[in-house]
């Protein structure tokens, strides 16, 4: 009898070793839950360990207080002034505000330039004592850190750039939902922080975790859901600084995480909380927001990683410029490698030539670019198109998808050349 009942413990121990690294393969492989709770669904000894394990399942919201205050928004050149911006940044509605590409210069965006992207208000801390970051869930021992506590470990810079995942969305057609960004919400920056792996470390991350929540301080729901393996990447971290400077409330200050190469989405802002979990996290902002929609309406996958992209700054859309030497320059990035090489075409992709690459910060890192084009008089179109370290090269059509995301199409720039 003795032996029976171990034999069946054996056999659930396995069972339950093969769910959880079914479960974190499917979610690395960026599946999104109702996906993997589909390709589960049925198996008994899994769903009596989901039994098992209610607290896993359970939304982090209520674990976590918020100790900062929003701010309102309200005339938009007043509040440009309130957080520091150039007043030359453009409004999106609400704390929205994108960067004009003729404010785009050098490798790093100055913080006073830098797009901002909320889905409700900004946040601000009175008292940065006030601060802390609790780590919770499938650890060994729960954690609670002081922003002088963050301070005090191993900091580390990562030059990454920072997209809205509906950057560039006005360029889908017909029209996706969402903000109409141009090429407006993107932006490149020196971060510096905790290496996440290292507080996860500290806290003692169990077998079998799939997930780590981030909790911002803006609202409950603000959640999402990291795969562990990316959460562990020495170059996530939890950023107190940007270009120097501590990190800008409008950023998230003063701390936040930042998930380079993914859609900005992932990079929670005023982070109050990490949720380490043995299932995947299935709030709104992993399984509903964020999800790539199809003209069919059928959801694809997630939005994860960043695609390979460039795109031209000078000359701009429409503009006249006068024979001779002119310089088309602009920038290119990949959310899955560094940058290998960008042409730029003048004949609307008929003949390339391959430009110069004038500044890069690593893997990370957008790069910029630039190239001497001798330009008679006429009009012409201009394209640029990008190829990764991984040999992917930046497409001249992509599938629509209903809410715009990851826009990487070659932009078309129409330019006349007077004599």
């Amino acid at each position: 009898m003795a032996t029976e009942m171990n034999r069946q413990a054996e056999g659930h121990e396995a069972s339950t070793v093969n769910r959880r690294t079914l479960i974190g393969r499917l979610a690395a492989a960026g599946f999104a839950a109702p996906v993997i709770a589909s390709i589960i669904e049925g198996r008994e000894a899994w769903a009596a360990q989901d039994t098992a394990t209610p607290a896993a399942a359970a939304s982090p919201a209520a674990t976590f207080t918020s100790m900062f205050t929003a701010v309102n928004p309200g005339e938009f050149a007043k509040d440009l002034e309130m957080l520091g911006k150039d007043p030359d940044l453009l409004p999106f509605g609400g704390f929205n505000i994108g960067t004009p590409t003729s404010l785009m210069e050098g490798l790093d965006i100055p913080n006073k330039r830098f797009f901002i992207r909320t889905h409700g208000p900004t946040m601000t801390l009175d008292d940065p004592s006030a601060y802390a970051l609790k780590v919770v869930g499938h650890v060994d021992k729960e954690l609670k850190l002081s922003l002088d506590d963050l301070k005090g470990m191993t900091q580390r810079k990562v030059h990454s750039f920072l997209e809205c995942s509906g950057n560039s969305r006005k360029f889908f057609h017909p029209p996706a939902s969402g903000n109409g960004w141009g090429n407006n919400a993107i932006g490149n920056a020196e971060w510096e922080g905790v290496s996440l792996r290292d507080i996860l470390n500290e806290a003692g991350v169990k077998d079998g975790a799939v997930d780590v929540v981030s909790q911002g301080g803006d609202f409950s729901d603000m959640q999402r859901g990291l795969p562990i393996d990316t959460a562990m990447d020495i170059d996530t971290i939890i950023a107190l600084k940007m270009n120097g400077e501590d990190l800008p409330a409008p950023h998230g200050g003063p701390a936040r995480l930042l998930v380079p190469g993914w859609g900005g989405i992932a990079s929670t802002k005023w982070l109050l909380g990490l949720t380490v979990m043995d299932s995947p996290f299935q709030g709104d902002f992993n399984v509903k927001n964020y999800v790539i929609i199809d003209k069919d309406g059928q959801a694809i996958r997630p939005v994860r990683e960043m695609p390979v992209k460039s795109i031209i700054t000078t000359p701009d859309i429409g503009e006249s410029v006068k024979a001779g030497d002119v310089t088309i320059s602009g920038y290119a990035w990949s959310g899955l490698g560094g940058i290998a090489k960008v042409e730029v075409s003048a004949d609307n992709g008929v003949t390339w030539a391959e430009a110069t690459i004038t500044d890069e910060g690593g893997a990370r890192s957008w790069v910029r670019y630039e190239h001497r084009w001798t330009a008679t008089a006429g009009n012409y179109t201009l394209v640029s198109r990008a190829t990764d370290t991984r040999g992917i090269t930046q497409p001249f059509e992509q599938p629509w998808n209903a809410k715009g995301y990851q826009f990487n199409e070659v932009q078309e720039i129409p330019v006349t050349v007077t004599a």
